[in-house]
């Protein structure tokens, strides 16, 4: 199993039956595992329009919306769907992908420091820096999307994270209170 298998098993065991993109750097271990899976791509022209139909999806339904995509500039194009989501109380959960974590700050394809870009206006944002803690931050975030007034969230898992191999958890992280 990989870490990008792990994240799709979690979004398929809290029902996400597919997820909006825009295909990029970093995200095609995300796209397999996706395809293994038989969870639904939803491919759009630009970051926004696929951000912002994860959040009206979240909206609609008030359930969580998953839009994905690529590094830098493609991570702060998703951030006006983010935005929305904010403002509405919309769960949604932003996956942006990342270049090779072990080569952080070393002239990476897009290098970037993310989550503290998304912060402001995520309940919850972070970078996901190895495969098996895949389960936990994936917990926690849609814990704090869906919790309380429900807002977005936002995960970096860099190519390498998702593509590690790793063994399969025996359960999922509990989910933390709120």
């Amino acid at each position: 199993m990989t870490g990008a298998d792990l994240l799709v098993r979690g979004l398929v065991d809290r029902g996400i039956t597919y997820l909006t993109t825009l295909s990029g750097n970093g995200l095609n271990p995300l796209y397999a595992a996706c395809r293994r899976a038989g969870l639904r791509l939803v491919d759009f022209h630009n970051e926004q329009a696929a951000s912002f139909a994860a959040d009206a999806s979240a909206r609609l339904t008030r359930r969580l919306g998953v839009v994905a995509v690529s590094s830098g500039g493609a991570h702060l194009n998703a951030m006006s769907g983010v935005m929305n989501a904010w403002f509405d109380g919309s769960p949604l959960l932003l996956i942006t992908g990342a270049s090779d974590h072990s080569h952080t700050d070393a002239g990476k394809f897009q290098d970037m420091d993310q989550p503290p870009l998304a912060a402001p206006l995520c309940k919850y944002s972070k970078l996901v820096d190895r495969p098996e803690r895949v389960g936990f931050y994936l917990a926690e975030a849609t814990a704090r999307a869906t919790s309380g007034r429900p807002g977005p969230v936002h995960l970096t898992i860099p190519a390498d994270v998702l593509s590690a191999e790793i063994e399969p958890p025996a359960a999922w992280p509990a989910t933390p209170a709120s």
